[in-house]
């Protein structure tokens, strides 16, 4: 993250002010199916509540509605499975797969709990499924990004989303064709917001 998004992030923690915005309110045709609201993940368990937003940091969304914008005249949406990510969901994560590269240590925290990180596939505009290198979190080396096997159609996909995603000024996870963080994530603070609106 640039310097000034630095110090625009500790005004807004110093203000009290949430750092994160939801990223439908930035990119209105987002596609958002959380994983981990659902039982459909490597957890086989749902961790995050029913109503869970896609919370990003306000320079992860910015960048991510850029990258939305270069992909949508190219017939692809965006669909997000995962965004912030509160630390308690991360430990939880950890006991089940303690294994640096795949999940973050909590005790340092992932850039997912930084509101920092993106989760993400491509759609068609009418929210059909593209092909893929393989399903989101898959712990195999199919889902590097330097994998070149699977269908022409699903490497043609890896690629238009990282080159979308990389011209937005995110850093590609190179384990994870889907993950993406915003460039000096670790250095961000790990948060605690909610993911449901305050009533």
């Amino acid at each position: 993250m640039l310097p000034a998004a630095k110090l625009a992030l500790a005004m807004w923690l110093t203000a009290g002010e949430s750092p994160v915005v939801d990223a439908t309110e930035v990119i209105p045709d987002l596609v958002v199916d959380m994983r981990y609201a659902t039982d459909d993940n490597f957890l086989k368990r749902r961790v995050y509540p029913e109503d869970a937003r896609c919370m990003l940091l306000k320079d992860a969304a910015a960048r991510l509605k850029k990258a939305a914008d270069v992909l949508r005249p190219q017939g692809y949406r965006v669909k997000v499975y995962d965004c912030y990510r509160p630390r308690a969901v991360q430990y939880e994560m950890w006991k089940i797969m303690p294994e640096p590269g795949y999940v973050a240590d909590p005790k340092f925290g992932s850039n997912h709990n930084r509101g920092a990180a993106v989760d993400l596939t491509l759609v068609a505009l009418d929210g059909t499924e593209v092909e893929m290198p393989t399903k989101f979190d898959d712990f195999t080396p199919s889902a590097h990004h330097s994998y070149k096997g699977g269908t022409e159609a699903s490497r043609k996909h890896r690629e238009v989303l990282l080159k979308a995603m990389e011209g937005a000024g995110f850093k590609r996870n190179k384990m994870e064709w889907w993950h993406y963080d915003l460039p000096g994530a670790k250095k961000m603070p790990v948060l605690d917001v909610p993911f449901t609106p305050q009533k």
